[in-house]
């Protein structure tokens, strides 16, 4: 009777604790009765089971009325809570063990399996049935002793005070689009008085602007605001944005701002390389640092992280926001901005509409008057109105109103209050709501969230719960969404346009998540733990290396339910233990991603609870083959991991797997990936899989196209070596067409593909047909000589970016210009291609390519002609790339709204058309007659010259014209000798590199405008320019490989200059040696490196 004693007990601790035990009723309820079934009649239970249906439906009807209850305050109920909690956990470990059996037992029965799943032992009947009744026995002991506790502690059934509606949360139509932006009024006057600060006395040395506040006020949201303003985008061409977590480690935080700075990921390098690297990076460029959140005191970590800055150019700003005055005062900052909040009226302001929908506050004057009330006691503070007038959106009940408006604290001078304010926000969210949100505090303060990573993480530990028909990713993004109104989220402020969105707590709000998942959640970071460690579910790790003492604390807690290893400092792990497979057996989720492992070890296979395993960037090349016995599986991502060779061959076993991401940056790897040898046999079993971000087909047996038939996949697919395509009926089978949720396909075929499979390409590509909804389209390396005809259909009415590259026999373009919303067209690779021609049909009215804003060409070698641009096609396009076209002429018609236009080896082209609006010329190759046209074009204020024959000199005034030219660089002109560029009046950014026949600069020196100046491999140059004391504005110089270049002008170095970097010109480093012959002209810099020394 083991199966029902435990079911007994559990129905008890659910009339107690209701919303705890719930998930665990309602796995019973919604998915297990014919597993029970399986396993009552081995055990002799069946008519015990009839009766605990029947009491299971009961106490549904009773969960129903009482899932929402206030969170208690008395310490002591509070344990014993949480102690009744880990019963319930334990619980449902028990059932999930036996729901997993059960089923594996009917999978190996279904597909007559011979031998059964490793991860299961052969054991007798009598056996099973005494391991679960010892299960029982302790888990109704636990409760026994429990029970007890209660009876002392005085609790009795009905005391918890309902705090919301139970029912469908509804969020306002704009909160898709508002994504968490704050939105606040009042606070002009102060983002005045930042941006005065930021862009006052450009002059001056890097300056330290400080916005003080307590938790919650909105600085984050005012430097946010100071940020983006037109006058600072303007006024400073180099930006970035960091937030600093609570530890402030100074070598952490130089590594993020490298990363911001170069959008790419830093190697962990000592902190001495870290430094000179970005002091290379912001020499002689002004900039503005933001740093959000700033703790630390300690005045010696901002002098270590100030050091490599102060290499900036006159004007370069640091924004600080803290909570501590400090702070402000150790970072020596121009006089700090206070922060007391927003004005009464500009709180109800804001309340108002949050909580009301438009107009709506006028015909609830009773609520209207409860609401100013409560605004009173956020003391202005925008976030905890947010949070609570995100929480009273769309409620009319007067008394559910007057509920909350009593749980806020009296407003007083206590910072400490805002928290507590939030915390009446968070009290009353729906419990689903607030497990989610409980389960984020394990992430370290400034975590970047990914909405779709954390929603499957939600799902996979059981936070998510199944609703109607609709999925549990839907039912989790809108988790998020609720979370996100109501400022428990907020956008991150390193997402930008071309990136996905990226979320982080407030610093209040994490602090929030802490305080209600002390006993579940344990994160190590910077050597310390953070929770409390035995009985927690969720840890993650910060630990830069694998610390076994760590690990004996991390193994206390055998009941964990997610363990996520996070790279330190960007430290990878290279293994994981083995004894945290044999210690964890509980785990439902492991994220090991961005560490360099190469290997799993196979006891990865016991973990039979594990629905998660995220693998994301690691250098692992084949998974063992007992990753296939993790039946409840349900996200496997590989994304990036560009060695893996191939997958388990036993993964249609994985039935319940929802997500395999294999996602790759194509064109970061295009030339070095390694594409898995095939699928999988039986792939097209997952019918459960909604991401397969890539398919490798096979001619084997069960890996071919028409595995994806059945499959409801959406998001990006990238079906690669179809060369192996056997039968062309595989490829109908496939049937993209009504793959509707598909957004990014790409069709690939290996570089490699045999000649004898040209007609089976293009009856192939036919038959792929993609649903009309698709939004992008890559195909590579097609190999037929015509293009499908679907690829010009206009149906395609959400096509925005359509690349075609390495179709090297097709001679003839699509007609892709009416596609109503194309922007982005690539076309590279299409040696055939002759003559643009008809890709533009302009019949009738309607325009070519009404919205295209970029095109790029490249490795088109027949390509001959342009397309004649008639007034008013291509009307949008900003972005115009040609290169590798060595036989294309002319180029007589292009949009005149072009701005950045880039051309390389076309040898031939001679002819170009004017271009008024061309802001940015990147020129590679060429003759004379290209300088000729590039006068002409006013507006230009970067040029990139290179490669250029036949060009010997610019004399002074050829460029005159160039009134707002900012950069220029001039590189590979082998046969340039001199150079006058004094009459370009707004240069501020001049490079010249490999020009090894320049020997001299025009008299008249460099524009006064200067700032930066490169040198560099310019073999005969034996001088530099004159009047280099004469630039005022110069602070950066770098001298790198002139060998002939053996002193510096008589008359010095400009008394600007910051930073000097002198390489590679042996004579003149030995005279600008300390005692050198040149060292008093340039011991008055700051910054100086001469050789391989850096000195100050």
């Amino acid at each position: 009777m083991a199966l029902w004693m435990l079911m007994r007990e559990l129905v008890s601790l659910s009339n107690l604790v209701g919303p705890l035990a719930e998930k665990v009723v309602d796995a019973c309820a919604d998915g297990l009765s014919w597993a029970f079934s399986s396993l009552s009649r081995l055990l002799d239970v069946e008519a015990d089971l009839d009766k605990l249906r029947r009491t299971v439906r009961r106490i549904h009807a009773l969960l129903k009325d009482a899932e929402e209850t206030r969170f208690v305050e008395d310490s002591q109920v509070r344990l014993w809570l949480f102690e009744l909690k880990d019963i319930a956990f334990d619980a449902e470990d028990l059932l999930d063990e036996i729901r997993t059996r059960v089923h594996v037992s009917k999978l190996q029965a279904s597909r007559k399996r011979k031998q059964p799943w490793r991860s299961f032992s052969v054991n007798p009947v009598w056996l099973l049935s005494w391991k679960i009744s010892r299960k029982v026995a302790e888990i109704s002991e636990k409760y026994r002793a429990i029970a007890e506790d209660r009876e002392n502690l005085h609790l009795r059934e009905g005391e918890s005070r309902r705090k919301a509606q139970v029912r469908e949360e509804r969020l306002p139509p704009e909160a898709g689009s508002l994504q968490g932006e704050p939105l606040i009024v009042g606070i002009d006057d102060k983002k005045r008085e930042i941006v005065r600060l930021l862009i006052s006395g450009g002059g001056d040395d890097v300056a330290v602007v400080s916005v003080v506040a307590a938790g919650g006020i909105g600085k984050t949201t005012l430097a946010r605001l100071a940020f983006d303003d037109q006058e600072v985008v303007n006024f400073f061409p180099l930006k970035f944005w960091v937030g600093v977590s609570q530890g402030f480690d100074v070598k952490k935080t130089t590594k993020e701002i490298i990363e911001v700075m170069t959008e790419e990921r830093c190697e962990p390098l000592n902190l001495e390389l870290l430094q000179r690297r970005l002091q290379q990076l912001v020499s002689g460029r002004k900039f503005l640092l933001v740093l959000d959140g700033v703790w630390n005191e300690e005045q010696y970590y901002w002098e270590v992280l100030r050091a490599p800055l102060m290499a900036g150019g006159n004007g370069s700003r640091v924004l600080v926001t803290t909570r501590s005055e400090l702070v402000s005062r150790n970072m020596r900052t121009l006089p700090p901005i206070h922060l007391n909040g927003l004005e009464e009226e500009h709180c109800w302001s804001l309340f108002r509409d949050l909580a009301f929908e438009r107009g709506a506050w006028d015909r609830h004057r009773n609520l209207a008057e409860i609401g100013r009330k409560i605004v009173k006691k956020c003391q202005g503070s925008p976030l905890a109105v947010r949070s609570i007038g995100g929480l009273l959106y769309n409620k009319t009940d007067e008394e559910e109103w007057k509920s909350v408006l009593s749980d806020l604290p009296d407003p007083d001078d206590d910072a400490y209050k805002i928290l507590l304010t939030l915390k009446v926000s968070y009290d009353h969210l729906p419990l689903h709501l607030k497990q989610s949100f409980a389960f984020c505090s394990i992430f370290p303060n400034g975590y970047e969230f990914d909405r779709d990573e954390l929603v499957k993480l939600w799902i996979t530990v059981g936070l998510v719960k199944p609703r109607g028909m609709r999925s549990l990713e839907n039912i989790g993004g809108k988790y998020f969404d609720y979370l996100l109104w109501r400022s428990f989220f907020h956008i991150s402020s390193s997402s930008n346009q071309q990136s996905k969105l990226k979320y982080k707590m407030p610093g209040l709000i994490h602090e929030l998540a802490q305080s209600v998942s002390e006993h579940e959640c344990l994160r190590f970071e910077n050597n310390a733990v953070h929770g409390e460690s035995g009985n927690s579910r969720y840890v993650v790790s910060c630990l830069q290396n694998m610390d076994p003492i760590a690990f004996h604390k991390i193994y206390e807690n055998q009941s964990l339910r997610a363990f996520i290893l996070l790279p330190e400092n960007g430290v990878p792990t290279k293994q994981v233990p083995y004894d945290l497979f044999l210690n964890l057996k509980h785990l439902r989720a492991l994220d090991l991603r961005q560490n360099e492992l190469v290997v799993l070890p196979d006891a990865i296979g016991n973990l039979i609870h594990l629905r998660f395993l995220n693998l994301y960037g690691t250098q692992i090349e084949r998974l063992p083959e007992s990753v296939s016995n993790l039946y409840n599986l349900q996200v496997l991502e590989l994304g990036e991991c560009n060695k893996l060779l191939e997958l388990p061959k036993g993964m249609s076993n994985l039935v319940n797997l929802r997500h395999l991401g294999l996602h790759l940056n194509w064109d970061k790897h295009r030339n070095r990936w390694i594409d898995l040898i095939s699928m999988p046999p039986g792939i097209g079993q997952l019918t459960s899989l909604r991401t397969l971000s890539r398919f490798s087909v096979s001619g084997e047996s069960g890996c071919g196209l028409g595995q994806l038939k059945d499959l409801n996949l959406r998001g990006e697919l990238c079906i690669s070596k179809l060369e192996n395509v056997v039968d062309v009926k595989d490829a109908k089978d496939a049937n993209l067409k009504n793959k509707k949720y598909i957004d990014f396909l790409m069709l690939k075929w290996s570089e490699s593909t045999c000649s004898n499979s040209l007609a089976g390409s293009e009856e192939v590509i036919e038959n792929l047909h993609p649903n009309t909804n698709i939004r992008t389209l890559w195909i590579d390396n097609y190999n037929g000589t015509s293009f499908p005809n679907w690829l010009q259909d206009q149906s395609f009415s959400n096509l925005d970016t359509l690349r075609l590259s390495n179709c090297r026999r097709c001679g003839v373009l699509p007609l892709v210009g009416k596609l109503p919303q194309l922007r982005n067209l690539y076309l590279e690779g299409l040696p055939e291609v002759q003559h643009m021609g008809r890709v533009v049909p302009g019949n009738g009215n309607t325009m070519g390519f009404p919205l295209l804003e970029m095109l790029f060409i490249s490795n088109m070698h027949k390509l001959e002609s342009w397309h004649e641009v008639i007034q008013g096609e291509m009307a949008c396009l900003k972005k115009l790339v040609i290169s590798d076209c060595p036989n294309i002429k002319e180029l007589s018609h292009l949009p005149c709204s072009l701005e950045y236009f880039e051309m390389g080896n076309c040898q031939k082209l001679l002819s170009l058309p004017m271009l008024p609006q061309l802001h940015e010329l990147v020129i590679k190759g060429g003759t004379g007659e290209i300088i000729r046209w590039i006068r002409q074009l006013p507006s230009l204020s970067s040029l990139t010259v290179s490669q250029l024959s036949r060009v010997k000199s610019v004399p002074r005034g050829y460029l005159h014209n160039l009134k707002i030219l900012r950069e220029l660089k001039i590189e590979g002109c082998d046969k340039l000798e001199s150079l006058a560029l004094q009459d370009l009046a707004s240069l501020e950014f001049l490079e010249v590199s490999s020009c090894r026949k320049l020997s001299s600069f025009a008299e008249g020196g460099l524009p006064a405008t200067l700032k930066e100046f490169r040198l560099r491999f310019c073999d005969d140059l034996k001088s530099l320019p004159t009047r280099m004391h004469l630039l005022p504005s110069l602070n950066h110089m770098e001298i790198r490989n002139v060998p002939m270049l053996t002193s510096l002008p008589t008359e010095g170095l400009s008394y600007s200059l910051k930073y000097l970097a002198i390489s590679g010109c042996a004579l003149l480093q030995q005279r600008c040696e300390r005692n050198g012959a040149d060292w008093p002209k340039i011991q008055h810099i700051p910054l100086r490196e001469i050789g391989d020394r850096s000195s100050s």
